[in-house]
């Protein structure tokens, strides 16, 4: 088993607790050396230290994780692109009390208009692991509540109903949005051609806007401006309503007996393939989380309009995404499931499956919605899911990828469009050569 060392994790939490070693060894049961060389990574993390951490500071034993590390790594490779990644995982373990600040002079430089509010909701969702317990807990209980799934859309309605004095008006609407809600009449309108589970789930959402916005406030309110709590407030709205359509156990449970089979499950709970994605990469609750995945959805032009993840898959803030990634590729195979073993440029290996999504057709000569949405896994993760069948999942096997051109070190790359950031072009006028944007590394002694 690898030895797994968290000394640097280890003091930031004593420090963030104003204690002295002797103060926290005593909390712990421990002597004062050995929590000294726990600090200093003389003695690697035990399970028994672990949960004894955990249990003593009201911790996240995730916190102690070497996937942490990982997510960190990765963000710091954006502001250090060309430093070698085992002195960005040592900067990550070992002062990871100053990470913080290094992303934070990074992103605020050189304008913070550039962190726009939907990336940083983006990053709040990515800070909790595409889990929010309160919100997840309440929305099951409110589920469980109106009881079986087909009595649970007349249900819902009489909730709202009853308990905020709100009709619903079903099929009210023939075109633009699913849900419009009248404050002054308390009347919600919804879009007619919605299926069952879609109907819930703007039911569900437009309960928690209205039984739930001091919650709602609370949660966002770490968001720096307004314009990413408004945005936040309607991301946890709808974070809810997945909740109360398809409830976290059930959800769980189905997900293990088919082996994360997406299209089953979807069929399970009346849900759409994007839907069903985003769901089962939140199901991360302590005790019984479910395989941690990353979902994505991108467009033909590579833009990624939706990213979260439940572990450490690191997305380039710029730059585009990697063209070697099987989600571009499923533009190819409209409505089959493709599968992907890729590995990153740091040695990590991840299994990937996408599929392209439709909008509703709109009419003759109306552009419609087009995307492709991929879930994600480390390779370790991969035996759970059906997709692993009849793959070679060995790591020698995996198409090289990377987090987008400009934070990608790889060199050699084909598909390359950018040079990395951070290094010096070379041309050479005497070859010709098939790859493009040849760079150095910068020399450290300025030669």
């Amino acid at each position: 088993m690898t030895k797994h060392f968290a000394g640097g994790r280890i003091r930031t939490l004593r420090r963030t607790r104003s204690l002295t070693q002797v103060e926290m060894a005593r909390r712990l049961d421990l002597s004062t050396s050995y929590l000294n060389q726990l600090e200093n990574d003389q003695r690697p993390l035990t399970v028994t230290v672990l949960m004894a951490l955990s249990s003593a500071f009201d911790v996240d034993p995730a916190f102690f994780s070497p996937e942490h590390d990982a997510r960190t790594v990765g963000e710091l490779r954006d502001v250090f692109p060309d430093a070698p990644v085992d002195q960005l995982a040592d900067l990550a373990a070992r002062h990871p009390d100053l990470v913080p600040g290094v992303l934070d002079l990074a992103h605020r430089s050189p304008a913070p208009a550039e962190i726009s509010p939907y990336e940083l909701v983006r990053d709040y969702f990515y800070d909790a692991h595409n889990y929010i317990d309160e919100l997840d807990t309440l929305g099951e209980e409110l589920a469980g509540r109106l009881g079986e799934p087909q009595l649970r859309l007349t249900r819902l309605a009489t909730v709202l109903d009853r308990e905020l004095g709100v009709t619903v008006r079903f099929r009210k609407l023939t075109s633009g949005p699913r849900r419009i809600f009248h404050p002054g009449g308390r009347e919600l309108h919804l879009r007619t051609g919605l299926s069952e589970a879609q109907l819930c789930f703007e039911l569900a959402l437009q309960y928690a806007l209205l039984a739930l916005p001091d919650l709602l406030d609370e949660l966002s309110a770490s968001l720096p401006t307004e314009e990413s709590r408004a945005i936040a407030r309607l991301a946890l709205a709808q974070y809810f309503a997945a909740a109360v359509t398809m409830p976290y156990e059930i959800m769980l449970t189905t997900a293990e007996d088919t082996r994360y089979d997406i299209d089953r499950i979807a069929d399970h709970f009346g849900t759409g393939f994007e839907t069903t994605c985003h769901r089962l990469s939140t199901l991360q609750r302590p005790g019984a989380r479910g395989v941690p995945f990353f979902f994505v959805r991108t467009d033909r032009a590579g833009n990624i309009s939706k990213r979260q993840s439940a572990t450490s898959f690191h997305f380039s803030r710029s730059g585009g995404s990697c063209p070697l990634w099987v989600i571009h590729r499923a533009f190819e195979t409209r409505g089959r499931i493709t599968r992907q073993v890729a590995g990153m440029p740091d040695g990590r290996h991840y299994l990937w499956i996408a599929r392209t999504v439709h909008g509703q057709s709109r009419g003759f000569g109306t552009p419609n919605k087009e995307f492709a949405v991929a879930l994600g896994c480390d390779l370790e993760q991969a035996e759970r899911l059906v997709y692993s069948s009849g793959l070679d999942l060995s790591p020698a096997s995996a198409t090289p990828i990377g987090p987008g051109c400009r934070a990608c070190p790889r060199e050699r790359c084909p598909q390359r469009a950018f040079p990395q950031a951070g290094r010096r072009t070379v041309v050479d006028l005497d070859a010709t050569v098939d790859e493009s944007y040849a760079t150095v590394t910068p020399d450290p002694r300025g030669a």
